[in-house]
Parts: structure tokens; C-alpha cells; sequence
């Protein structure tokens, strides 16, 4: 007679277990891309700073008013905004990815919210 013991969990159990999941799914998402963001502000900054320099800098080796080490120190700008560039690039391809991950999980979670999972209405508004 033991077959007929099994028992199932509660479905609020599980509706509750699957809405925690997905909010700390929403969470990480949300660090990661601050995360992301804080990067590539302070980066933008530091690339905005080194193309001023550039700038003048070669004003300057233009005018002759500087020795012949400037030439050098505009190739090492150069490179700089170079690296920068190629990283603020890189930096954009994540937050793409982090966002497409989080309308994934928006979208996961709408379509089975009959099924223990659950949508969070507020984290839509957000969206």
C-alpha cells in the first residue's frame, strides 16, 4: 500500500521557490550590468581625457613648440584611444547581452507563470 503514500509538493511552494530563482536571477543581471556600466563610464572619461591630450598635443608638435619626444607621446595616445576604443566596444556587446539575458528571464518567467513560475509585474514596469 505504499503507493498510494507519494505526495507531491504544494504548487505555492514551488510558485514561491521558482518567483525566488527568478528574482535572483533579475538581481545578478542588474549587478552585472551596473557593473558593466561603472566601466565603461570611467573608461569614456579616461578616453575623452587621453583624445584631449592627443589633441593638443599634436597642435602643439604642429605649431613647433615642442621637442622631438612629443611624436612619441602622440603614438602612445594614439594607442590608447585605440585599446579604449576597442574596450567601450567590448563593454557595449555585455550590456547588449546582460539586457537580452534579462528580457529571457522576463519573458521565461511570463510564460510559465501557470507552471511555478513566476512573473514579477514589478521588474515588467522596469523593463
Amino acid at each position: 500500500m505504499a503507493l498510494f503514500r507519494f505526495k507531491t509538493r504544494n504548487p505555492n511552494r514551488d510558485r514561491e521557490t521558482d518567483a525566488g530563482r527568478m528574482q535572483r536571477l533579475r538581481q545578478v543581471l542588474d549587478e552585472i550590468h551596473d557593473e558593466i556600466e561603472n566601466e565603461k563610464n570611467g573608461l569614456r572619461n579616461r578616453y575623452d581625457k587621453v583624445t584631449a591630450d592627443a589633441a593638443f598635443s599634436q597642435q602643439a608638435l604642429e605649431d613647433d613648440r615642442v621637442d622631438a619626444g612629443m611624436s612619441s607621446k602622440i603614438d602612445e595616445l594614439t594607442e590608447a584611444m585605440i585599446r579604449y576604443t576597442k574596450r567601450l566596444a567590448s563593454l557595449d556587446g555585455q550590456i547588449g547581452f546582460v539586457t537580452e539575458l534579462r528580457g529571457r528571464i522576463e519573458q521565461f518567467s511570463q510564460a510559465n507563470a501557470g507552471d511555478g513560475a513566476s512573473a514579477n509585474p514589478a521588474a515588467a514596469e522596469q523593463g
